[in-house]
């Protein structure tokens, strides 16, 4: 199994601080460098790690023609001294994309320069406000009352990602997105690609895994009436396909589960293509696999929940389905040496 990109070090040259809290009508923009404190260079350096790391993050590129992005990052990758200055200009122009668009939520970007593996990086790391409690101490002359108050503005910690990222690489401008959907004129979009970079991103490894998952379910839906069988057996061809080639093989899923049908599998390909997915082959990493689905969960009419491994649905040795003459369903578990309570 692939485990997570290995990073060499990481190493922070310049970094910003901007609020862009567009409740109050104007952002509040830095004019001088952030300092530079080992605690805050731990935190953006985790943050950067995890953004090269995270299953939602796509591959993207500069559309075709001008942007005021796209001469930003050329114009910071001639000259470093006017990071500054351009990181002003970067946060000048999202808050006024956030103002016309209103349910994009306020937040503090991070702007930074870095190095990794020998390649410069820009990244624009937006983190959107967290609600936490903190305690106030409150002096008077009456006396002292701690108390607990709400903080509307935190950030997310160590253990947690960046709502959104743009890193951009100095050296071929290619780019590492991470981007979340708002509604823009009325429709949801991803306001960076569109309005920011002018661009149409690749799929994140998480959606193309997520185009696999809704198409399995619609072909069991449509040609086999929601079979619990076969959903389990592409489940299952899936779990087998990671295992083997640390992949999912989209031919091998297909042929797996639809056997001599070849109608069914184009239809398996031409959904899977009409969703936007044109590899054939999906590279899973460790964390991607954490999202394949290993166990089929099937709740009945009564409310019973019974959570079980794919591979025991795909034979009766271990679980059978048993149709009563009332049309009533009976569920029988097999070879059960122990039973647990959790």
């Amino acid at each position: 199994m692939k485990g997570e990109i290995q990073l060499n070090e990481v190493n922070i040259h310049k970094m910003i601080l901007h609020v862009l809290d567009n409740s109050v009508g104007i952002p509040v923009l830095s004019e001088k460098e952030h300092p530079y404190n080992m605690d805050i260079i731990a935190f953006i350096t985790t943050h950067i790690e995890k953004a090269f790391n995270d299953i939602n993050a796509k591959k993207a590129s500069f559309g075709i023609g001008d942007s005021l992005v796209k001469n930003i990052v050329l114009a910071v990758s001639e000259n470093k001294d006017i990071f500054v200055e351009k990181t002003i200009e970067f946060a000048n122009f999202m808050f006024n994309i956030m103002v016309e668009n209103t349910t994009i939520p306020p937040c503090d970007l991070i702007c930074t320069l870095f190095t990794m593996d020998d390649e410069m990086y820009l990244g624009f790391f937006i983190f959107n406000y967290k609600s936490s409690y903190i305690h106030y101490v409150d002096e008077s002359t009456e006396g002292r009352v701690n108390t607990i108050i709400k903080q509307k503005t935190a950030l997310p910690g160590d253990n947690q990602k960046a709502d959104e990222f743009i890193i951009i690489s100095l050296q071929d401008y290619s780019i590492l997105l991470k981007e979340k959907k708002y509604e823009i004129n009325g429709e949801k979009e991803f306001y960076i690609s569109k309005l920011m970079l002018n661009s149409e991103p690749e799929l994140s490894d998480k959606e193309k895994v997520d185009i696999v998952n809704k198409v399995s379910k619609k072909i069991v839906k449509d040609y086999y009436e929601d079979d619990i069988s076969k959903i389990a057996e592409i489940k299952n061809a899936i779990v087998e396909s990671i295992e083997d080639t640390n992949s999912i093989d989209i031919n091998y899923v297909k042929t797996k589960v639809f056997q001599n049908n070849i109608d069914l599998q184009n239809i398996y390909d031409e959904e899977i293509v009409k969703r936007g997915l044109t590899e054939k082959v999906i590279e899973v990493s460790e964390n991607l696999e954490k999202k394949v689905p290993k166990t089929q969960k099937l709740v009945t009419d009564n409310g019973i929940e019974i959570k079980i491994p794919v591979s025991y649905l795909t034979t009766s040795e271990n679980v059978e389905f048993i149709n009563n003459p009332d049309g009533t369903i009976s569920i029988l578990l097999k070879n059960i040496k122990e039973l647990q309570g959790k």
